[in-house]
């Protein structure tokens, strides 16, 4: 009996080819994605098969048309793999997030400056972020004091009455700015950098003079914001435009990304809270990165602008030779153009980078000694 094989054309051969790749893709791309899709509700994933069922119709209406296929021909495949595709899609941003925190985070710059005659440590900070980034910069800190240098700290300080309901008014939404960062921190799944400041408080007790408080008061802050309301047309049109525009944000029931993090926070489960925490450090990466895009507001004229010329003020006013400086890294250009405003000498000597911002690194562990009846793990 002869048998003549049947030679499948090499076009063929191709598509059935690329067909298998394609598929163990859509696949091994949706086992990964759907986590994303679950962690919500039930309800997001029917959602989602509705929708992709709804466009495997259109796809099977728009085949019967053109190619005058049965409308219900590869139904149920175009279906599936419709579901697979929103699965991936809807999960892509998620991923996209990890690796940017993972692989491109936010980097916090460490200046070292000097006039041939004083040196000036600049320490740019983020208030909420790593645990490793806050204990790296307490270790600093410690080591500066040894070396003599007197510490400069961020922190609008409290002026009780008007001040500081300006302060809680204008910048902190109405509430407590240190209390809105713990639970920022919380949500993200980072943390606060006033709980690892406290660690220099003994230090402090011990040698106040080495501590010092060197941002303004609330008080002034409000003072400043009025006078150029007073004084200036164009910032007064600006702040009111900003107001109207808030205003209306919140008319329409508009939030910021932040502002609907923190509400689904506190009543998510354990599963949505980690979802949560990675949108979080994603969206400060993409914020607080070199390429993006700075915006601007009315008030950075107190915020940044004042601040900025009264901390060089206090710089120039000491006669300490060697000072240390935590501030937030926002700040860090218009400080050094004052100082070389104020005097050419000052010059950069050195810049190094630190990661501020990253996943939380998990350890687990176990250890059995004589006498334990117990595996302790440590998180």
């Amino acid at each position: 009996m002869n048998l003549t094989a049947t030679r499948v054309p090499l076009i063929q051969r191709w598509r059935i080819g690329l067909g298998a790749i394609a598929g163990f893709v859509l696949l091994a791309s949706f086992l990964i994605s759907m986590p994303v899709l679950v962690v919500w509700s039930a309800w997001v994933g029917v959602a989602v098969f509705v929708l992709a069922l709804l466009l495997a119709l259109v796809w099977g209406a728009l085949m019967a048309m053109l190619r005058g296929r049965r409308l219900w021909r590869h139904g149920l495949r175009n279906t599936v793999i419709a579901f697979a595709l929103l699965t991936v899609l809807l999960a892509l941003p998620v991923y996209f997030l990890v690796y940017k925190v993972q692989a491109d985070p936010p980097l916090l710059p460490t200046v070292v400056l000097a006039n041939g005659e004083r040196t000036v440590v600049y320490q740019g900070m983020v208030h909420v972020g790593m645990e490793s980034f806050y204990k790296s910069v307490v270790y600093d800190l410690e080591a500066a004091l040894a070396e003599g240098y007197t510490l400069y700290y961020e922190g609008v300080q409290p002026s009780p009455g008007e001040g500081d309901e300006w302060f809680s008014e204008h910048l902190a939404g109405g509430g407590d700015l240190a209390e809105n960062y713990h639970m920022l921190a919380e949500a993200c799944g980072v943390k606060f950098q006033n709980d690892y400041f406290e660690l220099l408080a003994a230090d402090a007790g011990v040698h106040p003079d080495q501590h010092v408080a060197a941002d303004v008061t609330s008080l002034e802050m409000k003072q400043e914001y009025d006078r150029l309301m007073a004084s200036d047309a164009e910032f007064a049109r600006a702040v009111q435009a900003q107001e109207e525009q808030d205003f209306a944000d919140s008319a329409e029931g508009g939030e910021d990304g932040i502002d609907l993090l923190l509400a689904h926070y506190q009543d998510a489960t354990d599963s949505q809270k980690t979802m949560l925490g990675v949108l979080c450090r994603g969206v400060f990466a993409l914020a607080l990165g070199d390429g993006a895009e700075k915006s601007s507001r009315p008030l950075d004229r107190v915020v940044l602008d004042f601040r900025n010329r009264k901390l060089v003020e206090r710089i120039l006013a000491d006669s300490s030779d060697r000072i240390y400086i935590t501030y937030g890294a926002a700040h860090l250009p218009g400080v050094v153009a004052l100082l070389q405003e104020a005097d050419a000498g000052w010059h950069v000597k050195s810049i190094k980078w630190m990661r501020g911002l990253a996943a939380p690194e998990k350890l687990e562990g176990s250890m059995v000694l004589p006498g334990m009846d117990f595996v302790e793990s440590n998180h």
